[in-house]
């Protein structure tokens, strides 16, 4: 404010003293009010200024803590006057627990396995809700913090924290409990004894047992975001086996017999038939596999204890050599394999028809060459029996019988015959053959050829269902020959 400065009084004449007074005076009045207004107006402004510092330091104290304001609340936790240590140490505590009961037991009879919080990777964000509640009014203008600071006192402010979780992570756990659970089944399995009267004997089946790990892990799945901390009783499921014993007891009918006889045949030809056919005796052949007579029998050798008989030469001659005689063996099992309806993979006819079958009905064999090959078509395995009876050698095959009393029979044709050509004479200069002067030995027989088709014929109780063709065979005709000395 201005400084006022008064001039001293002149001395004047009497007559103007009164007038210069009255001046004074309305000058005094007019400057006093002024100097009262002034006055009253500076004190005013200074108790204002004294009231915004104290507000101002007020709002401070407030504002300016190293606390979390009052009302703000975590979950359940009134943060409020709390360090952000002293926070984090209460929602610690308060998360551990939350954790921990996270907690499935599951239970498989007396077995029983845990899943923890520690499993599937489960946390709760308490400290990322600490920072965000400490955060709350810290940014801002002095007064916008301080209404927000009374505004979260007088309302209160809640934060909520986040479990997260990752259930992936239990997925090998859990496919580590189901093998522990799992077991595979047991297929029912059966016995052959062809020499007993009781020729077989089944092994019933056993399930087994599988636990379902995607649909538990799915109920795990459920339950975690349900907030079902429980026991789960699992409930692993029965696996059947594939083959049962109802399933195999259908194999167990004799579906097919062939005999052939060797009444004419030498000691050593009857044994060597008989000891290939004691070889595939009992022999079990499953859906799908391929019987091999070479592969079953085996090299006819002496050690072998086949004997040596009369076989047929690549010249067409009879000649004795070891294992002489098992055509028939094989030729009985091939008559057995049709009347089964067995599908025949391979399979060679004679030089010449034979006296034991019927003629396209013949099935010769030679180790390491030719073989016999039929493969079990049917859904039940079959089995083999061979013996001998008397001068008959049989084969039976036993399966999964015909519907309605079915049974199969088999027959031939001669459909052309083709004449021998005159036998070959042959002058034996060394005496190999013909042993006198003058002398001739036949050494290969001149035979016919025939054209041959053979068929089987299905029959249903009684009654001819159908009919077809197993074969077209030729035999060829075979030139003689004659061996002479002159």
């Amino acid at each position: 404010m201005g400084e006022i400065y008064v001039k001293a009084a002149k001395v004047v004449p009497a007559d103007s003293r009164p007038r210069k007074r009255r001046r004074l005076i309305v000058v005094l009045c007019i400057i006093l009010p002024l100097l009262l207004g002034i006055g009253a107006y500076a004190g005013y402004e200074i108790k204002n200024r004294i009231e915004h510092q104290k507000w101002v330091q007020h709002m401070k104290a407030v504002v300016e803590v190293p606390t979390i304001y009052e009302g703000i609340w975590v979950d359940d936790v009134h943060l409020g006057g709390m360090s952000v240590e002293e926070a984090k140490q209460v929602l610690a505590e308060r998360a551990r627990e939350s954790l921990e009961k996270i907690r499935f037991e599951l239970i498989h009879n007396d077995k029983r396995w845990e899943l923890t919080y520690k499993d599937v990777g489960a946390y709760i964000d308490w400290d990322k809700k600490i920072s965000q509640a400490y955060g709350i009014a810290r940014e801002g203008e002095l007064e916008e913090r301080y209404n927000r600071v009374m505004e979260i006192a007088a309302n209160g402010i809640r934060l909520k924290t986040s479990l997260f979780y990752n259930m992936s992570l239990v997925k090998s756990k859990l496919e580590a409990i189901a093998q522990e659970i799992n077991y595979d089944p047991v297929d029912a399995d059966i016995k052959f004894y062809p020499d007993r009267e009781n020729k077989f004997e089944i092994i019933e089946e056993k399930p087994g047992l599988k636990l379902d790990v995607e649909s538990l892990y799915s109920d795990l799945v459920e339950k975690m975001k349900n907030e079902e901390y429980c026991q789960v009783v699992l409930s692993p499921e029965d696996v059947p086996a594939k083959i049962t014993k109802a399933h195999l007891q259908k194999a167990t009918y004799r579906i097919a017999q062939f005999s052939t006889s060797v009444a004419t045949s030498t000691a050593d030809r009857k044994h060597n038939v008989r000891l290939a056919l004691s070889k595939v005796n009992g022999y079990r052949l499953d859906p799908g596999e391929v019987f091999s007579f070479n592969e079953v029998v085996g090299p006819r050798t002496a050690k072998r204890g086949f004997r040596s008989a009369p076989v047929i030469m690549p010249d067409k001659s009879l000649q004795d050599d070891y294992g002489g005689g098992v055509c028939q063996a094989s030729s009985t099992i091939y008559n057995a394999a049709l009347r089964a309806d067995l599908e025949i993979v391979e399979r060679y006819h004679h030089s010449f028809p034979i006296a034991y079958v019927p003629i396209g009905l013949d099935a010769t064999v030679s180790y390491g060459g030719v073989d016999l090959k039929f493969r079990n078509n049917k859904d039940t395995p079959i089995f083999i029996r061979t013996f001998s009876s008397g001068n008959n050698v049989y084969v039976e095959i036993y399966g999964e019988k015909f519907p309605n009393n079915g049974y199969i029979t088999c027959s031939s044709t001669v459909t052309s015959v083709v004449a021998a050509p005159a036998p070959k004479r042959i002058l034996d200069k060394s005496g190999k053959y013909v042993k006198q002067p003058g002398g001739q030995v036949e050494h290969v027989k001149s035979r016919n050829g025939y054209k041959v088709t053979s068929y089987k014929t299905y029959y249903e109780n009684g009654k001819k269902v159908w009919t077809k063709v197993i074969a077209h065979d030729y035999y060829r005709p075979i030139q003689g020959i004659i061996y002479y000395r002159p």
